[in-house]
C-alpha cells in the first residue's frame, strides 16, 4: 500500500490507500486522488495484455450507455499505471458496499432479503440496463450474479466488472463467461459471446434472483457424483433440461430437502412470471432467436410489480390477480380483489392495484426511449386527512390534471393537491385517461 500510481488520460495522480477485494482478472484497490476516494481494477501479470488495455481505452473513450439504465454501469473511468510496472488497471467509482449487497450476502443471511417490490425493481433495472447495453451495440459476454449488487430495500443496482464489454459479434475478448451463466451454443462451441447469448446468462440470473437456484440443477446434477467440468458441460451445455419443465421431467428437482427452497420460491412466482421463465429454459434453448427479449422482462417486472398488494392480517405482499381473490402465501388469508387504477394508453392498457403509497409512474402513461426507465413519480396513493379508510391520488406533476366523476361534473386537479379515489372516477394525464376501478362490495384502498 502507499504506491503512486497515474490515471494516463487526464493526468491525475492517485494514492492507493487499501485493497478491497480479488477476483479472477485482478485486484480491487481503493485510491484518493482530484475527486476523492475511487477504486482500481488492477489486473494480474497474465491478464494485462496489449488486447486487454485497447479494450479498456476503447471503453473510457466511449462511455457507458445512455440515460438510467447506462448510469448503473460502474463504467472504467480512466486507464491506470505504474512506472515500476508493465502491469496497469482502470479507474472507477467506488460502491457503497453498506448500501449494495451481492446475492451471496442475501444467501448467507448478511444483507436483508428483498421483499417482492424490490425484487421486482432489481429485475427490471437489470433489464432495463442491458437493453440500454445492447442498443449501443454492445454486449456484456459475463452475466452473472458475481457482477450485480443492488439495494435490497430500494432495488437500485449497479453492474459492475464492465471491462469485458465489446462490439457485439465484433471484438475479441479474455474471458467469455462464467460457465453456469453460459448460453449452451457457447459451452458446445457453436457461438461466440453476443447480445444473444447474454439473453440467456440474463434469464439465468433473474431465476437466481427469484428461486436461489439453478434453471438446470435437477435430478441430472443431483446423480453426478464429481462435479467437474464435463459434468457442468453435460448439464449447462450439451443436454441442459429446465428444472420446471412442464412437458419433460427428466431433469425436475430431486426429493431432497437441499432443494426445498428453490420448490417453494418457484411457488411465491406470479404465473406471468413462471410462463415466461418455462419459455427462456425451453424455447429460447432450441431457438436462441426465441430468448426472452430485455424489453419483454422489463414489461413483465413492470405490470407483475403494478399488482403488488398487502395481506390485510400480516402485511406480506402478495401478487394479486385482476377481479379475483388470493391467498397470502405467508398466513394463508383470504386477501379480496383491490381496487385498481386502469390505465389507457396508445400502446395498450394496463392495471394497477391501489394501495396506500402506489406510485403512478412516467412509464405507466406512455412508451419511453429506451434509455429512460421512467421512474419518475407522475402520483401517489395518499390516505385522506380526516375522512378513515378514503384515498386519493396527489399530483406530483407541474401541470393541472382534469378529473371528471360519475355525476358529469369536471374539476381541475393543481399540482401537489389529490383527487377522491371513488369508483368511476376519470383522471385525465398529459392526454391519458385513467379510471379507477373497484371490485362489487369492496371499498376504495
Amino acid at each position: 500500500m502507499g504506491q503512486r500510481i497515474t490515471a494516463e488520460l487526464s493526468g491525475a495522480e492517485l494514492h492507493v490507500i487499501k485493497k478491497l477485494g480479488e477476483g479472477a482478472q485482478g485486484e480491487v484497490y481503493l485510491v484518493d486522488g482530484p475527486q476523492g476516494y475511487q477504486a482500481v481494477k488492477w489486473y494480474k501479470a497474465e491478464q494485462a495484455t496489449a488486447e486487454q488495455r485497447a479494450a479498456v481505452l476503447y471503453l473510457v473513450r466511449t462511455g457507458p450507455p445512455f440515460g438510467a439504465g447506462g448510469k448503473r454501469f460502474i463504467w472504467p473511468l480512466d486507464l491506470v499505471t505504474s512506472a515500476s510496472s508493465r502491469q496497469f488497471g482502470y479507474l472507477m467509482s467506488r460502491i457503497d458496499t453498506q448500501r449494495f449487497a451481492e446475492l451471496g450476502e442475501i444467501w448467507a443471511h448478511l444483507k436483508p432479503v428483498p421483499n417482492f417490490s424490490a425484487l421486482c425493481e432489481i429485475s427490471y433495472q437489470l433489464a432495463n440496463s442491458y437493453r440500454s447495453l445492447h442498443l449501443s451495440g454492445h454486449c456484456y459476454r459475463d452475466i452473472s450474479a458475481g457482477n450485480l449488487m443492488f439495494d435490497p430495500k430500494s432495488g437500485d443496482i449497479l453492474i459492475c466488472d464492465n471491462d469485458n464489454v465489446g462490439v457485439n459479434r465484433q471484438s475479441r475478448c479474455q474471458v467469455w463467461g462464467t460457465m453456469e451463466y453460459m448460453a449452451p451454443e457457447i459451452i458446445r462451441g457453436q457461438a461466440d459471446p453476443s447480445t444473444q447469448t447474454d439473453l440467456h446468462s440474463l434469464a439465468v440470473l433473474l431465476f437466481y434472483l427469484w428461486v436461489w437456484h439453478h434453471p438446470f440443477h435437477g435430478e441430472m446434477e443431483y446423480r453426478f457424483h464429481c462435479w467437474d467440468i464435463p459434468a457442468k458441460k453435460k448439464v449447462y451445455g450439451e443436454t441442459p433440461v429446465f428444472v420446471f419443465d412442464p412437458e419433460n421431467p427428466s431433469n425436475a428437482l430431486p426429493p431432497d430437502p437441499d432443494y426445498a427452497i428453490a420448490r417453494e420460491r418457484w411457488q411465491y412466482c406470479p404465473v406471468p412470471l413462471k410462463n415466461t421463465f418455462i419459455r427462456a429454459f425451453t424455447e429460447g434453448l432450441a431457438y436462441p432467436d426465441r430468448r426472452v427479449t430485455e424489453g419483454e422482462w422489463q414489461n413483465l417486472f413492470s405490470s407483475i410489480k403494478d399488482r403488488i398488494i398487502l395481506c390485510p392480517r400480516c402485511n406480506a405482499e402478495n401478487f394479486s390477480c385482476p377481479d379475483e381473490e388470493s391467498t397470502c402465501w405467508h398466513c394463508h388469508t383470504r386477501i379480496p380483489s383491490p381496487p385498481a387504477l386502469t390505465i389507457r394508453r396508445p400502446s395498450g392498457e394496463i392495471q394497477i392495484a391501489l394501495g396506500i403509497g402506489s406510485a403512478i409512474l412516467r412509464r405507466h402513461l406512455a412508451q419511453l426511449q429506451p434509455q429512460d426507465d421512467g421512474s419518475v413519480k407522475v402520483g401517489i396513493i395518499v390516505s385522506h386527512p380526516s375522512v378513515r379508510g378514503a384515498a386519493g391520488i396527489r399530483n406530483l406533476t407541474k401541470n393541472a390534471w382534469q378529473a371528471a366523476f360519475p355525476d358529469g361534473s369536471i374539476t381541475e386537479v393543481p399540482p401537489g393537491r389529490a383527487v377522491p379515489l371513488n369508483p368511476g372516477v376519470v383522471i385525465t394525464v398529459e392526454g391519458i385517461l385513467m379510471t379507477v376501478t373497484a371490485p362489487k362490495n369492496n371499498g376504495i384502498v
